[in-house]
């Protein structure tokens, strides 16, 4: 079989089993969710503040929310022997890793990052903003996936991956949100948002680079 057509088999497996395990899938939906409805009521009706903090609200919205499914990525293939067996399929590490990412990402992250449109009634967010938001939270979502795929290969094997895992991918997104934060006063002033994107966009090319090799390489090292 040709590596794209692997690529395109170990994708079509992750959605389908995703079909079968709709709840696990909910739960980071219903979080976020939960996250953008109570924060306003706990503040009361200040549209002003609540729109300025609605940026820092999205993305720790995200953050919380990708924390409940990132430690899930690799333990159940690890589980069944399904992961050892891709490994010893003669496909590079990197590929099955890199497919796991993607889909991880469309299930988990994209959905998240639809569902932060909330953000424009509850918190009087206007809609381009919104839109400059979502495309920071697209970036920062498949980043915090390709960094939690590392954490979550270290701690496959470990029951307490919960708590490890929010002290390893937290501290490393601190550029990210740096950079957000950034684009964001940007296109709240005006001013373009090219220079920070840019740079946020980098880190997650970057890391799309990288975390599939080091993954790959983690994995292995649990498998034996």
């Amino acid at each position: 079989m040709m590596y794209s057509q692997f690529f395109k088999h170990m994708l079509q497996r992750d959605f389908q089993v995703a079909a079968t395990q709709k709840h696990e899938f909910g739960l980071p939906i219903i979080f976020f969710i939960l996250v953008l409805v109570l924060f306003p009521l706990s503040i009361g009706p200040e549209p002003g503040l609540l729109n300025r903090l609605a940026p820092a609200v999205g993305w720790i919205a995200l953050i919380l929310a990708m924390l409940i499914a990132l430690p899930r990525m690799f333990v159940e293939d690890y589980e069944n022997g399904w992961l050892e067996q891709l490994f010893l399929s003669g496909y590079p590490g990197s590929l099955i890793v890199s497919a796991r990412i993607i889909s991880f990402w469309a299930l988990y992250c994209l959905p998240l990052v639809l569902t932060s449109f909330l953000l424009v009634p509850f918190f009087s967010l206007e809609i381009k903003l919104w839109w400059v938001l979502a495309q920071t939270l697209l970036c920062g979502s498949m980043l915090m996936a390709c960094l939690g795929s590392v954490a979550s290969a270290l701690l496959v094997a470990s029951r307490k991956g919960s708590g490890v895992m929010a002290l390893l991918v937290v501290p490393l997104l601190i550029p990210a949100l740096i950079f957000a934060t950034a684009t964001m006063d940007a296109a709240g002033q005006n001013l373009p948002i090219t220079g920070p994107m840019f740079i946020l966009m980098a880190l997650t090319i970057f890391a799309l680079t990288v975390a599939p090799i080091a993954t790959a390489q983690a994995l292995k090292l649990n498998l034996g």
